[in-house]
């Protein structure tokens, strides 16, 4: 077993040889009226919870070379109703959209950890709500940037995929280079068009910047093209280095 000291040793992540994932409690922050740090997540599965459970039935494995990046949890209210020990169902829209999109792009689900950039609950009970955390929390955001770049290093991915909007703003928190490679865009239209949606960093992993699985139908087609032939390429490229 592996174990990485992150967040000054609060935390500590453990990769079993199954594939799953133990965690010491995440980064907590005072209450307020957006969203909440007190919560269990499920802590045997191979990626954070809730996602984990229906992304993965039946595909643990040692290795994570594939690190995928949501933007939050949903609904507290929402997560105290799942089953401790499955996640959600594997029939929920980004679960089944993004297992899809792995497998045709031939990327091994058992090589592939699902995660947020927060590492928060939302209060309320709406997943679709705006929620302003990057603008009016800046602090505990940077914190969940720092214990991730923890994580990196010790898993070590190949390629990080960030999925949705919010990772305009968080991706350079977590990646400092992707400021200056993002510079002046406000959507992922912007970045597409300026072939901008990876980079790869010296010694680390390939970025990809990805639209959201959850409303995938309703993305234009040529970017999403781009999307899978990059995962693509990224999954032979895994398969021949082992």
């Amino acid at each position: 077993m592996r174990r990485s000291r992150v967040c000054a040793a609060l935390h500590r992540v453990e990769m079993a040889i199954d594939g799953t994932v133990q965690m010491l409690p995440l980064p907590r922050h005072s209450p307020n009226d957006l969203f909440s740090t007190d919560f269990e997540p499920h802590l045997n599965l191979p990626g954070f919870f809730p996602g984990a459970g229906g992304f993965f039935h039946g595909f643990q494995g040692p290795t994570k070379r594939f690190m995928f990046f949501g933007t939050d949890f949903g609904p507290l209210n929402y997560q105290r109703g799942l089953d401790a020990t499955g996640g959600e169902l594997a029939t929920v829209a980004t679960i089944q959209n993004l297992r899809g999109i792995a497998e045709r792009a031939g990327v091994p689900l058992n090589e592939c950890f699902l995660t947020n950039a927060v590492l928060c609950m939302r209060r309320g009970d709406s997943a679709m709500d705006k929620f302003p955390v990057w603008n009016r929390y800046p602090d505990y955001v940077a914190t969940c940037a720092r214990w991730h770049r923890s994580v990196i290093s010790d898993v070590k991915p190949d390629v990080v995929v960030l999925m949705g909007l919010p990772h305009l703003e968080f991706g350079p928190a977590l990646f400092p280079e992707l400021a200056s490679h993002w510079v002046g865009m406000k959507t992922l239209a912007d970045v597409f068009n300026a072939s901008k949606e990876t980079l790869r960093l010296p010694s680390g992993p390939l970025i990809l910047l990805m639209y959201h699985p959850s409303m995938w139908n309703s993305h234009h087609k040529p970017f999403k093209e781009r999307i899978i032939e990059h995962l693509s390429v990224a999954a032979r490229r895994v398969c021949e280095n082992g």
